[in-house]
């Protein structure tokens, strides 16, 4: 599901341990009050390896069993979902020639456990100098998510309705479904090109439709604005960024069961993601 939820900044005392501990692999945790805040990584090697990735692929969510402050995605556990998936990309477009890195939130920590805020806010401010530095450097930035399925209007509390339909005679306030967003406050040409290619040149979104997923109501042909904290910063890049919801995440394991099972029914449309981030990419450089 996209990434909406707000992480929560860090306080002064974080921020001032953080600048410690930037560079300084090995340095003890931090302790903020009564919380441990756990030791964050040199991200130093992986702020220089921007300089040569032609494709960097973001998870975003907090694993299952991690805190999640709304940041589990579908049911807490769209982690589940992504990472096999990004798996599966990474491998096309490395068969592809281009360089690429997977980016998680718990690599940025050195235990990979993120269990308080103190962590939290950490590991998101050491992720998103990952994206800065990207963005620097032209890097293109796909955001890979699975979307909620339909949530009833009863069970979605108020005023929070993004969709509203009927069907089969229930009233639902969110209809989730295949879509490519983008954040109308950090949109680079070469991002709206990009999604240009994806939804109406080289139709991954119908190629994920046939597949058995829904494409989110009224979004079929066009991209979908919203804002996004990922895409907020990934957006600006002249090398491009998007995120793509591949399917509501319920109706998915309904037809296909594991999250392994899914990857192999969407082998046909990631492919041609891959092909299409070749393309761009050869435009790009």
């Amino acid at each position: 599901m996209a990434m909406q939820f707000a992480r929560l900044r860090s306080s002064f005392l974080l921020v001032l341990a953080l600048s410690c501990l930037q560079g300084c692999a090995g340095f003890s945790s931090v302790v903020e009050g009564d919380t441990t805040v756990e030791t964050t990584v040199d991200i130093g090697p992986m702020v220089k390896m921007m300089e040569e990735v032609d494709v960097l692929l973001v998870s975003d969510h907090t694993l299952p069993g991690h805190l999640n402050l709304s940041s589990g995605g579908a049911n807490g556990k769209e982690r589940l979902f992504i990472d096999p998936t990004l798996q599966s990309l990474n491998s096309k477009l490395v068969k592809r020639g281009l360089s690429t890195h997977i980016l998680n939130v718990e690599d940025m920590v050195a235990s990979k456990d993120i269990q308080n805020k103190g962590t939290f806010d950490a590991a998101y401010n050491q992720y998103d100098q990952i994206l800065k530095s990207a963005v620097k450097h032209g890097v293109t930035i796909a955001s890979i998510h699975y979307d909620a399925d339909k949530i009833l209007a009863e069970n979605y509390g108020e005023n929070k309705t993004y969709a509203s339909a009927e069907e089969d005679g229930k009233k639902y306030s969110y209809i989730g479904g295949v879509q490519l967003i983008l954040d109308e406050r950090a949109t680079s040409e070469a991002s709206l090109a990009l999604a240009g290619h994806i939804i109406h040149r080289d139709n991954i979104l119908q190629q994920l439709n046939a597949v058995g997923f829904r494409i989110r109501p009224g979004y079929g042909d066009k991209v979908r604005f919203q804002n996004n904290l990922t895409l907020n910063i990934a957006g600006h890049s002249e090398g491009g960024a998007f995120l793509l919801e591949i399917a509501p995440q319920d109706q998915a394991v309904r037809l296909y069961g594991s999250p392994e099972k899914i990857v192999e029914a969407i082998e046909t449309p990631m492919d041609s993601l891959a092909d299409t981030l070749y393309a761009f990419r050869q435009g790009v450089h």
